[in-house]
């Protein structure tokens, strides 16, 4: 005799499935997916057409053995997996581990309900995998960890250690960021509702309650309390007569809603029973995989995985002859509801349906926990009303109109000079009434953003007829204010992804709960509110790779894994595509900079073992390079305690290129910590650095050289441990360029700043510059401080750039001062500072004098200071008050930019300030408020 095995993913679904076929026929559970890829590296050939590189799963260690022992002895082995991409893929993985296991032949059944026609039905037509759906489910995973793994690390040098994108994840958060900023830029216009309350006279004082809802035929627009006020006082003047004018009914149909696919049952279990998506698709896989009611179990629901709104003719029958028995043939609509999918949906899929209509709720509520009976009964009743007759109704109004009395005269609005004199205005009163339940008698849940409708709650409307006098028993004046846009809740965030095209039935959930495991957004009731950490991820994934997060085409994504499903696509196509888009968008953040923390650093530099032999030491630049020292300099930095700079973290990334061939360890430990892309791309451009020819000197680049050649440099500066020298600086640029090796961007960059400092010195700065491709910025102040621009060169690609040179007026009104200040002979003593150094001002107006004749230019606080000292000296300057006004002393200071950008902390408008040297972007409710812009990284 023959034996047989059936393989399914889950405990629950085996048991169900197990009633069903007996005890002869062995049915074990994989526990979900037996081979992933690696949890901690990439796990993808690149190189070899983005081969996967799958291993056994925690759970599939668990299972393996024992699914390997059954089917050795098994004749037939049926694959039972869930009929989606991830169930076929869970097949496939199957069948390749179990196939070499003994001789069985190998079958792949699938249904949409476990129930015994459903189970006995797919043995009798066994088919082979959908390797299509494999490849689909496959190209889905690598693609995913492509932007995982080499996205993630960015973040965690840029942002925090262990924070994550994914290529939907991070779209849906991006839906709630951008949300959250159109909630804090929202400005609230005021505007007034009129309520009239009137009788009617000819029907026994009858009354209806209306507002306003046109003047002069245009649609009422009251937008303060001064305009509602005149209005209402013409209203109620003598000599306002207030007649009916139009009375209409409309008859209305409304059709039944389809029923249930995965989105829609998650928004309405969401916005009707205050279920999160993941929950709702918990409670759905236990009604699904089957439920003990008392004489075995079964399941109550379809496949609750699905995007198509098909419903089985039998099922479909089934329906109407239950309507038609229980609630009455007109209940039944003469020809069975059709309903159409989107066009990704999956047309071999059904809806989400009871399996048996005349399973009520209430027949297996003594089965069913709380929750999973609200779940089955929201879903009974849904599919219900599909299948029922439309509902019919009527839509009532009546308007009634009102003139005369001091609405003649009056000018509306009364702030508008030009407004014509003469109103009238408009009532408007309506209400809905439903003459056939049809499907509202068993449902009667609104679709998430669906607005409430004044009419549905109205009450019945007296029956009125047209000219109809009325007299105004009362109006009442309501103030009103527009509202932001709702906040997501986890169902209308769904509806999002949905409608945008972004994500499949099988990942909603998996999005929304993901975003907030990660704490990028948290729940408040219902609300979905972006965190810190979520604005600071967001914006650097927006910002650094705009395309990639970008919601269409993260939909044109899923659009093409759809065409691998349908065999319209090849996979491996698909992803060499993509991949060569996403090396262009990584390209400017591989090498982004980064701080290495003290823990990681330490243990790097154990990776070198004492006995390590380095290289040898080399000169570049007239500097020595040793990496024997550099490594024991690191040593002794960390054990003083002292973290590393980005520079250092960045140098010591460049070290471990150079060894990474003869240091495997180091290899691995970069790679498990996300640093091994980084390190191998710098390597690589070592490498086709050494091999270029040595590249000759731009000739603009020269010209610039041999301009700042002849300049007097300043003496050298000691800022903390550092000492900065000008010149010395200059001479190592232009010996580095001059020996064919390409000045950097950073070099390039200090360059420019160097010669914007020495601009007054430098003959035909402006057009030296310019010649290399810069924009000259507009001076800023009265200095000549630097808006950033752009250069383009062979020697510096991307580089800032310095500014123009100060104006005449800007010079004048500087050596104005030093000539205020040579008048002064009798100079303060020197006096210390809280502790600090002692300030002399003799000392500091030499400085500057010195620095001015070498550079030809102040900076703001250097000028602000030197105004400042010179007002201590007024009585020893001649004319002091004429002279002053002509230096710009006491000039009030230029008011902070209003910028239209709302600061993400308390909502109020951002200023563009000047700091230390550099503009900066802060919260203008300073200092209630310590926001800080940060700067963008180059």
């Amino acid at each position: 005799m023959s034996k047989t095995l059936v393989v399914v993913e889950s405990p629950a679904k085996a048991r169900t499935i197990g009633r069903f076929l007996g005890n002869e026929i062995q049915v074990q559970a994989s526990m979900g997916h037996v081979r992933d890829l690696p949890q901690h590296s990439l796990g993808v050939d690149i190189e070899h057409d983005f081969e996967p590189q799958y291993e056994l799963t925690a759970n599939g260690k668990k299972v393996v053995k024992s699914l390997r022992q059954a089917a050795a002895s098994a004749d037939q082995i049926y694959l039972a997996t869930d009929p989606d991409r991830e169930g076929e893929a869970i097949a496939w993985h199957l069948q390749e581990i179990l196939r070499t296991a003994g001789h069985g032949q190998f079958h792949r059944i699938t249904f949409h309900e476990i129930t015994r026609n459903a189970i006995e039905r797919s043995f009798k037509e066994p088919g082979q995998i959908a390797m299509d759906l494999v490849a689909a489910q496959q190209a889905r995973r690598v693609l995913d960890r492509l932007v995982g793994y080499q996205v993630s690390p960015l973040l965690w040098r840029s942002i925090k250690k262990g924070t994550s994108a994914g290529r939907v994840q991070s779209v849906a958060l991006r839906l709630v960021v951008e949300r959250e900023r159109e909630i804090q830029a929202f400005q609230p216009e005021e505007y007034w509702n009129l309520d009239a309350l009137f009788t009617c006279p000819d029907l026994d004082g009858t009354q209806v309650r209306t507002r306003l809802f046109r003047l002069n035929n245009e649609k009422a627009v009251v937008a303060n309390a001064r305009q509602a006020e005149v209005l209402a006082d013409a209203l109620e003047s003598a000599g306002v007569t207030h007649r009916v004018t139009k009375v209409t009914e409309t008859p209305r149909r409304q059709a039944a809603p389809p029923p249930f696919i995965t989105s829609t049952l998650q928004q309405a279990c969401g916005s009707a029973l205050k279920l999160g998506a993941s929950q709702t698709m918990r409670i759905a896989q236990e009604l699904y995989e089957g439920i003990e009611l008392g004489n075995g179990s079964v399941g109550l629901i379809t496949y609750m995985r699905t995007d198509f709104v098909n419903v089985a003719k039998e099922a479909q029958d089934q329906a109407r002859e239950y309507i038609a028995a229980n609630y009455g043939q007109e209940y039944v609509p003469e020809r069975p509801n059709i309903y159409r999918s989107r066009k990704s949906a999956q047309e071999a899929h059904e809806a989400i349906r009871p399996t048996d209509v005349t399973r009520t709720p209430d027949s297996v509520s003594a089965y069913l926990t709380g929750p999973q009976l609200r779940v089955y009964r929201i879903i009974w009743n849904r599919f219900m009303a599909s299948q029922m007759s439309a509902a019919r109704q009527i839509d009532h109004a009546v308007e009634i109109e009102s003139r005369g009395g001091d609405l003649t005269s009056l000018q509306f609005p009364p702030d508008d000079k030009k407004a014509p004199k003469g109103m009238v205005c408009t009532f408007r009163a309506a209400a809905r009434e439903t003459v056939f339940q049809g499907y509202l008698k068993v449902y009667n849940i609104k679709e998430v953003g669906e607005e409430e409708n004044a009419e549905d709650s109205t009450h019945p409307l007296p029956h009125l007829q047209e000219g109809m006098k009325c007299d105004l028993k009362d109006l009442i004046k309501e103030q009103c204010f527009t509202t932001p846009p709702s906040r997501y809740s986890e169902a209308s965030l769904v509806k999002a992804l949905e409608l945008n095209g972004v994500g499949r039935p099988s990942t909603f959930a998996t999005t929304v709960n993901m975003i907030q495991e990660r704490e990028y957004v948290t729940k408040d009731k219902s609300s979905l509110t972006p965190t810190q950490l979520g604005f600071q991820v967001n914006d650097f994934l927006v910002e650094q790779m705009p395309d990639l997060f970008d919601i269409g085409f993260t939909s044109q994504m899923e659009e093409e894994l759809d065409q691998v499903e349908e065999g319209d696509l090849n996979w491996v196509v698909m992803l060499k595509d993509f991949y060569e888009k996403f090396q262009k968008w990584l390209g400017a953040r591989k090498n982004a900079s980064f701080r290495l923390t003290a823990d990681d650093a330490a243990e790097l530099l154990k990776l070198f073992k004492p006995d390590f032999e380095f290289d040898a030491p080399v000169l570049r630049g007239g500097k020595k390079y040793d990496d024997a020292k550099f490594k024991e300099s690191l040593e002794a930095q960390l054990e003083k305690g002292k973290d590393l700079t980005e520079r250092q973290s960045n140098a010591l990334l460049n070290m471990c290129a150079r060894y990474v061939n003869r240091l495997p360890a180091v290899q691995k430990w970069l790679d498990d910590k996300g640093f091994g892309e980084m390190v191998t791309n710098i390597a690589k451009e070592a490498e086709d650095e050494a091999a270029q020819p040595p590249m000759e000197v731009s000739p603009a680049l020269q010209k610039l050289f041999d301009a700042m050649s002849s300049l007097e440099w300043e003496p050298p500066v000691r800022r903390g441990s550092r000492t900065y020298d000008d010149g010395k600086f200059f001479k190592s640029l232009k010996k580095q360029a001059e020996q064919g090796k390409m000045l950097s961007d950073s070099q390039m960059a200090a360059l420019l700043k160097i010669a914007s400092r020495y601009a007054a010195k430098i003959e035909n700065y402006t057009d030296l510059v310019t010649a290399l491709g810069a924009t000259i910025a507009p001076t800023m102040a009265s200095t000549g401080e630097a808006t950033v621009g752009m250069v383009e060169d062979k020697n510096a690609t991307k580089a800032k750039i310095a500014v123009a040179p100060p104006s005449a007026e800007a010079i004048a009104k500087i050596e104005r001062l030093f000539d205020m200040m040579n008048e002064i002979e009798e100079w303060r003593q020197p006096t210390p500072h809280s502790g600090r150094r002692a300030f002399d001002d003799k000392e500091f107006a030499m400085s500057l004098q010195k620095q001015y004749q070498q550079k030809g230019n102040l900076s703001d606080r250097q000028l602000s200071a030197l105004k400042r000292m010179l007002q201590k000296y007024e009585n020893q300057i001649p004319d002091f008050k004429n002279r002053a006004k002509a230096a710009g002393i006491g000039e009030a200071a230029p008011p902070p930019e209003m910028l239209e950008e709302r600061c993400p902390e308390c909502g109020a408008p951002l200023v563009k300030r000047m700091g230390r040297g550099r503009p900066f972007i802060g919260c203008s409710a300073f200092p209630k408020c310590r926001y800080i812009k940060p700067r963008n990284k180059e």
